[in-house]
């Protein structure tokens, strides 16, 4: 703890004590609940109280405010401050549905407007941003032009120059840039054409398909205000991502949470019908893991299930959600007997042998307290065995 001594101003500076929580839940008639912590030195630093100057005093250096935010690779770098407030910037999601309410042709080729024949724009943002996450049906659209800050970057799917023979190998061009784990095509997820390489921009973005059919698009992007502090690494379109993030992402499916753990361990019984606290925690902490394992027998039945979370005692739950929804999927119902339902960062779902394991590695920090709870459906199941 120290303040600044700056005349007529004094900020008080604390250091907080962050815990680790990982949680593994066995619904077979007893819940496993392991509590883990790490100290201050390790997480993350907590937001400022006040905005401090950039005055310097006794050798220190004021620090930056807003916070700087880790943005494009960076934010996978630094994953353990994603819960933390963007100051400045804003999150949106933008698709081809149809404007006019009427949804013809579904969510498919409703182009903003068109420059030419090979030149349909389905979004365009002005100002400074990251483009995070374009989906298109297969390789429907390409080539696809990324117009950035007025200058036209052509990315297409191998499959482009005969649509009507797409190749079973088909990947994105160019390869070296957009490559698996950021990039996936349909050949690999079963139907659709999914690219999470940040695409910064300091002024504008565009992105226009060369061909119309089925031109169906989702994308995430983020804005930002003019004087937001944040920390793009620019794309060249000619510089592969960074190894480091390619690791981070490669741990897709595997237990992510930080290994400098205590544990503490509680077991509680079950009950059919009756809502089930999973645990009560004091903080200030942070959660880094939430497990739960359930049998597989039963797992479709409790996919509608609530997972119920509060934080610091407050009067509602800030997360209030069906169980299956939670870890990344509308059932817990693996039709393929695939090992994993969802294999994402950081969620999944894997299927062994007579259980089924649900993982949450989603940053979660409060201040007072945390109440972690099941409850049970109160309406007919959708789905019973």
């Amino acid at each position: 703890m120290g303040a600044d001594t700056t005349p007529g101003r004094t900020i008080k500076l604390e250091r907080h004590l962050l815990w680790r929580i990982a949680v593994i839940a066995g619904l077979s008639g007893t819940l496993v609940a392991q509590v883990s912590k790490s100290d201050a030195q390790n997480a993350p630093p907590p937001a400022a109280d006040s905005a401090p100057s950039s005055t310097k005093s006794a050798g220190h250096a004021a620090p930056p405010w807003p916070p700087v935010t880790p943005v494009g690779l960076d934010s996978y770098l630094q994953w353990a401050r994603w819960p933390y407030q963007r100051i400045g910037i804003r999150g949106y999601m933008r698709s081809t549905y149809d404007r006019d309410g009427l949804n013809r042709t579904a969510d498919a080729s409703h182009f903003l407007y068109g420059e030419g024949p090979d030149f349909n724009v389905t979004l365009d943002a002005m100002g400074r941003g990251i483009l995070y996450f374009v989906r298109t049906n297969r390789w429907h659209g390409s080539p696809w032009h990324y117009e950035i800050d007025g200058v036209d970057h052509i990315l297409r799917e191998t499959s482009t120059a005969d649509p009507e023979h797409p190749l079973p190998e088909s990947k994105y061009d160019p390869a070296e840039i957009f490559s698996p784990p950021m990039a996936l095509t349909w050949p690999t997820t079963k139907g659709s054409d999914l690219n999470w390489v940040p695409i910064p921009f300091e002024r504008s973005l565009r992105l226009a398909y060369e061909r119309t059919f089925y031109g169906t698009g989702y994308y995430i992007l983020h804005q930002f205000a003019d004087d937001t502090l944040a920390s793009p690494r620019p794309l060249d379109w000619r510089t592969p991502p960074d190894p480091q993030v390619l690791q981070v992402i490669g741990r897709s499916g595997s237990d992510v949470a930080p290994t400098d753990t205590a544990r503490e361990t509680n077991r509680l019984t079950f009950e059919r019908g009756r809502p089930l606290r999973l645990f009560q925690l004091a903080g200030p902490v942070m959660i880094r893991a939430l497990k739960l394992t359930l049998p597989r027998d039963r797992a479709l039945t409790l996919s509608d299930a609530h997972l119920r979370i509060t934080w610091d005692g407050r009067q509602k739950p800030s997360v209030d959600v069906p169980l299956a929804l939670f870890f990344g999927a509308g059932l817990l119902y693996n039709r393929t007997n695939a090992e994993h339902l969802v294999k994402a960062f950081p969620v999944n779902i894997r299927y062994a042998g007579e259980s089924v394991s649900l993982a949450s590695y989603f940053p979660m920090p409060f201040f007072r307290s945390a109440s972690i709870e099941l409850i049970p459906c109160q309406a007919t199941p959708r789905f019973t065995r």
